[in-house]
């Protein structure tokens, strides 16, 4: 298709613009697309975040309260934190980021989801009331001795209330002084009554149950730097850091994204506007430039048949214009003719009647 005529440049003209918008369209829809599934994926990695914090709440409920519905609801968050995490393993390798980083981080939970769970099991060994677990047994145990042979021993009751009272001190300070008393006194108070046949089964079920009282609460941590509490605290910063570390991994690819939305639209944009222009540049000269040669053409034709180039007319409906303008020309010069042909005859004739 020759765009030689005005219809045709501006068909060329409407159809880069509509190139152009469809272009510009077609990419900021494809490249929106992309930002809106990254943005999902970092929604995802703040619902995690708020799915962490949920964990670590649940947590300290439970080692306050000792009721095993906030472990249960400890469970149920870390199985939602699992299954967003694995929503992340398509986006990273679609943008060769480090799975590693993933892969590390549901490790991390895993370690942080099995050492909870090992302070909750420790703790219902320990009892979670003072009716369960070692702390029901000790309890049991102690009426059994304070009710049985032993009551009317007053050296045996006192020292069954100085263990007592250890005892109670240690669940309350978690101190090591009061861990060693109860070791301490216990294994002399076995020793003491090892030899009476009434009582010396229960006793050794009481020491026995006083030693993994202690050994449980040592096991838990007598402070929250040291044992089971430590270890699942370590593990949850480590969540916490792998999971700021995920999210710094996807940031860049986020503002990447961005930048390549900016960068497509406006070349897209300023390369539509540069080839308008140029066609509009072209259309307007050759516009100019024929409309010169038809003026000068309408100025000689007053003075001389002279016909106008047709090939210096940029448009097919000029040249049309400048066609009829040469048959026109050329039927005037007839005309001119056959009158001058005409009085030359009637001169003639004219001279040789007189």
């Amino acid at each position: 298709m020759k765009f030689d005529s005005i219809k045709s440049r501006l068909v060329l003209m409407t159809l880069i613009c509509v190139i152009g918008m469809g272009v510009l369209v077609v990419s900021q829809h494809y490249f929106t697309q992309q930002l809106i599934s990254l943005n999902q994926q970092r929604d995802v990695l703040l619902r995690m975040g708020q799915d962490l914090l949920q964990m670590r709440r649940h947590e300290k409920d439970f080692l306050l309260r000792h009721d095993t519905s906030y472990f249960d609801d400890f469970l149920e968050q870390s199985y939602l934190f699992k299954g967003r995490l694995t929503t992340l393993i398509p986006l990273f390798n679609e943008y060769k980021l480090p799975v590693a980083d993933v892969e590390s981080l549901s490790t991390s939970i895993e370690a942080y989801s099995g050492a909870f769970q090992q302070v909750v099991l420790v703790q219902e060994r320990i009892g979670l009331t003072q009716n369960d677990g070692l702390r029901g047994r000790i309890l049991a145990l102690e009426n059994a001795l304070a009710e049985g042979p032993l009551a009317q021993k007053a050296q045996a009751i006192e020292q069954l209330t100085t263990m007592q009272l250890a005892t109670r001190n240690f669940q309350i300070t978690r101190e090591g002084y009061y861990a060693k008393q109860i070791k301490d006194m216990s294994a002399q108070f076995s020793a003491k009554y090892q030899n009476d046949p009434a009582v010396r089964g229960t006793i050794v079920q009481y020491r026995e149950a006083l030693i993994g009282l202690v050994d449980g609460v040592i096991t838990l941590g007598v402070t929250h730097n040291e044992g089971l509490r430590n270890e699942f605290r370590q593990s949850a910063h480590n969540v916490e850091t792998q999971l700021k570390g995920v999210d710094a991994a996807l940031q860049p690819v986020i503002e990447q994204q961005e930048g390549q939305v900016r960068i497509y639209s406006l070349s897209i944009a300023a390369l539509t506007s540069v080839v308008l222009i140029l066609v509009l540049i072209k259309s307007f000269a050759t516009f100019h430039r024929a409309f010169v040669n038809f003026l000068t053409f309408f100025y000689r034709c007053k003075r001389q048949y002279q016909m106008i180039d047709t090939r210096k007319l940029g448009f097919a409906e000029l040249k049309s214009l400048a066609e009829l303008a040469n048959e026109m020309v050329e039927s005037k010069r007839d005309i001119e003719a056959r009158l001058a042909s005409v009085e030359a005859e009637l001169a003639t004739k004219k001279a040789r009647s007189s």
